[in-house]
């Protein structure tokens, strides 16, 4: 429909100082914030010339997205700050060792509740494993990150 149409991402060299994407990354996540602008056109900012301006909510989609594509998953890249925290303290004190969410709340001073939230959190995005179970509590292991 619109062959011309082009669309400018002003986020772009936000993402490349980030370091935590390859270059063939960025290309994806570009193309893939340029399909989510390209749909949303309506709702879109455009100047004079008719191209539009890719939002924060486009690059957030496209990631996402393409976030089992770029096997962000198993990273802390799209973690939330008090989860990402949380993931790095159990880590630095957890990291060759299995704990349960009592010791890892004990070690963080935060409450069982909060450390087995985060806990879970950290389970479905494996980046912690579940190894066995002690009575009624569930130990954990850090896993091996996956150097590429």
């Amino acid at each position: 429909m619109y062959p011309n149409r082009q669309v400018v991402n002003p986020y772009n060299k936000l993402l490349a100082y980030s370091e935590s994407f390859t270059k063939v990354h960025l290309q994806i996540i570009d193309q893939t914030v340029k399909s989510f602008t390209m749909i949303n056109e309506l709702y879109r900012d455009k100047d004079k010339y008719g191209r539009l301006y890719a939002t924060r909510e486009d690059l957030g989609n496209a990631v996402y997205f393409l976030q089992n594509e770029l096997e962000l998953k198993q990273r802390d890249v799209l973690l939330p700050a008090a989860t990402r925290w949380f993931y790095k303290e159990i880590y630095r004190q957890f990291y060759d060792r299995e704990f349960t969410s009592r010791k890892a709340a004990l070690a963080l001073r935060k409450t069982k509740s909060t450390a087995y939230r985060y806990l879970t959190e950290l389970v479905d995005r494996e980046l912690v494993e579940i190894v066995g179970k002690i009575q009624c509590a569930y130990v954990y292991r850090i896993k091996e990150k996956e150097s590429n």
